[in-house]
Formats: structure tokens, sequence, C-alpha cells
């Protein structure tokens, strides 16, 4: 059939306009990523959005669930659902916020705190393969890129929403 790819040319194959298609891009190297994550999940345990949930915490103790959600773009019901099941496993604790007693402050407990480090450790490992071909600066470069966009969309999204505004990101304060 005349036209048609043999096997092996696959990387050969011209993506057009899919170079710069974000939901594309996102959606492939999620996948690549996923394949990337199985063996670390694997070996650490770890639940969907356990990662992102503990990190949050001990990087900012006492955050509300309210603003965990923001930040992590979670439904409310679904960080409810995670942080109990967090604190169940004594890695995280809710107390009623002491500036406004309608909402929880979450910290580590010190269990969480070990799991935190220990996979921030493996985290670090798995950053550098993931990354070996960047330069420290391009690497640098893409995290700035991706931050940006992050905060941006995120503001769309509040103005969109008629939310407050989204949650300011800082670096490593």
């Amino acid at each position: 059939m005349a036209g048609t790819m043999d096997e092996g040319q696959q990387d050969r194959v011209v993506l057009g306009s899919l170079r710069e298609n974000l939901p594309f891009l996102t959606r492939a190297l999620r996948a690549y990523i996923r394949a990337e994550n199985a063996e670390f999940f694997n070996d650490l345990a770890t639940e969907h959005g356990e990662i992102a949930i503990l990190s949050v915490i001990a990087l900012n103790p006492g955050i509300s669930q309210n603003d965990l959600a923001a930040i992590l773009v979670f439904k409310k019901s679904a960080i409810t659902k995670l942080v109990k099941e967090l604190e169940a496993r004594g890695l995280i604790e809710r107390a009623k916020s002491a500036a406004d007693k309608r909402f929880n402050a979450l910290q580590l407990t010190a269990a969480g705190q070990l799991r935190y480090e220990k996979i921030s450790e493996r985290v670090t490992t798995q950053h550098a393969a993931i990354f070996e071909t960047f330069t420290k600066e391009e690497r640098s470069q893409f995290f700035d890129l991706l931050n940006k966009l992050y905060a941006h969309l995120g503001e769309r999204q509040a103005r969109r929403t008629g939310l407050s505004a989204a949650i300011a990101v800082d670096g490593d304060d």
C-alpha cells in the first residue's frame, strides 16, 4: 500500500503543529512519565496525590485544606478524602486553624516528615535521570516557563470561576 509507514519509521513521523500543541504534548509526556513512575510508585507504595500533598504540607505547615485543593488543582471533595486517608495512616494531622476555626490547618506528623524526606530523595534521583539531556540552565528555564504557565492558567481559572485569585507560588523560600 503506497504511503504507509513501515515498522521502525515512527521515529521519523512528522508532527507538524502537534509539536506546539499543549494538550497533545502534555498527554504524551504524562504517558511517558507514568511509565517512568511505575517502579517509583510501586517501590514506595504511594497513593495518587500523596507525593504532592505531603510536599505542599511539608513546605507550608498549617496550610488549609481549601488552599491545598486550590494549589494542587484538586476538587475539595478529593482533597478531603485524601487528607482523611493520610491522617488515618498517621502521616498528617489536622487541627482547627487559630486564625479561622472553620478551616483545618494541616501539618505532617513525624512519620509524615520521614516519608516526605524519603520520597524527596527518590524524586531528586528520578528527576536527574529524566532531565539528564538538559543542562542546568535549560532545566531552570524549562521549570521557570512551566511555573509561569501554571500561574497564568491558575489566574485564568480563578477569573473564569469567579473564585478568589489563585494562590501565589514562590520559589524555594
